[in-house]
């Protein structure tokens, strides 16, 4: 479950075993009740395995699960592979520009995955909360372009950049998100 995103909570885990318990019809001291398998049960779980561990995993919408597949990888890194190799850029003019939803509600639940892998994610339902757009960008060589903010405001209150880099634009829109003119506006 892990691998496709759907990683098991501590909750999930006690379900299951006091599912599978009733339907082996095996004795077990779980809670008929509640339907779940004790706490000191998945303690002494985790303690069989080794190689799982608790862990915090990062939300992961569903379109970037969708998109991110090895055909899209390997046809973009094809694609970028031979514009580079024609024009010969160098690192000061190549840059990455990326814009990430920042949702201020919204954390998973732990889930036990494997131990070793640098990254858990979750599927979450990416509704939840305020989002705050940032777009960022950074060159090959280490320069970067100061970030946007795109807060899900009506008008922008400049309140809201306290703290923030120096050189950071704030903007408003009705959803958080960026459109044409707020992009056109950060560039």
């Amino acid at each position: 479950m892990e691998n496709a995103f759907y990683g098991l909570t501590t909750m999930d885990i006690r379900r299951l075993a006091f599912d599978l318990a009733e339907k082996l019809k095996l004795s077990h001291p779980f809670s008929k009740t509640l339907k779940l398998a004790v706490r000191e049960w998945l303690r002494s779980f985790l303690k069989r395995h080794p190689q799982l561990s608790l862990r915090s995993p990062q939300a992961t919408s569903i379109s970037r699960i969708v998109g991110f597949n090895k055909p899209q990888v390997d046809k973009f890194f094809s694609l970028y592979g031979g514009e580079l190799t024609k024009h010969q850029f160098p690192a000061k003019d190549t840059w990455n520009m990326d814009e990430s939803g920042i949702t201020n509600v919204h954390t998973p639940a732990k889930v036990v995955a494997s131990k070793g892998r640098r990254q858990v994610s979750k599927v979450t339902n990416g509704e939840k909360g305020h989002t705050v757009t940032v777009i960022c960008c950074m060159s090959a060589c280490g320069s970067f372009i100061p970030p946007m903010m795109i807060f899900p405001k009506k008008r922008m209150l400049d309140l809201l950049l306290k703290g923030s880099s120096p050189g950071t634009i704030g903007a408003a829109s009705q959803n958080g998100w960026t459109d044409s003119s707020l992009f056109i506006q950060w560039l």
